[in-house]
């Protein structure tokens, strides 16, 4: 085999490996929407991907030590919840009966959601205010968690 051939066939193993690495990676980072609903009805489905997941923050359960948060989250359209573990910096939205976007991996076995990511959307009330009256609702609403 001549050098030319050698570095032709090294080339293709190096490209087709390469393509094998991206195309691993980006599907073991993907993340899927999901409702709750569909992981309370469904939980083997979302065991061990990546899922983005939105809803509503239930009041009196939210419990919070140092950078441990943990909730129950409700369904937009139903009953459904799901328990929600977070280790982080809480937003300053964040608060009870709040809508709250989560990314992160079920966990089956416990039947609780571990978030990596959380966000929480700003309420409506705060609509029209100046930073000086934001900055005061949440300390006020922060003092309250």
């Amino acid at each position: 085999m001549n050098s030319r051939k050698k570095l032709i066939a090294v080339g293709l193993v190096v490209v087709g490996a390469l393509t094998y690495l991206l195309a691993s990676g980006f599907a073991n980072h993907s993340l899927h929407d999901a409702e709750v609903s569909e992981i309370v009805n469904n939980p083997a489905k979302f065991q061990d991907k990546g899922i983005k997941v939105s809803g509503t923050v239930m009041s009196g359960t939210v419990t919070k030590a140092q950078l441990d948060l943990a909730f129950d989250m409700k369904d937009k359209n139903d009953d459904s919840f799901i328990k929600v573990e977070y280790k982080g910096i809480v937003p300053d939205a964040f608060q009870e009966e709040v809508e709250v976007i989560v990314e992160g991996i079920y966990d089956e076995a416990n039947k609780k959601f571990v978030a990596n990511s959380l966000l929480a959307k700003c309420p409506s009330r705060y609509d029209g205010m100046d930073v000086e009256e934001h900055n005061k609702a949440m300390a006020e609403i922060n003092a309250d968690i």
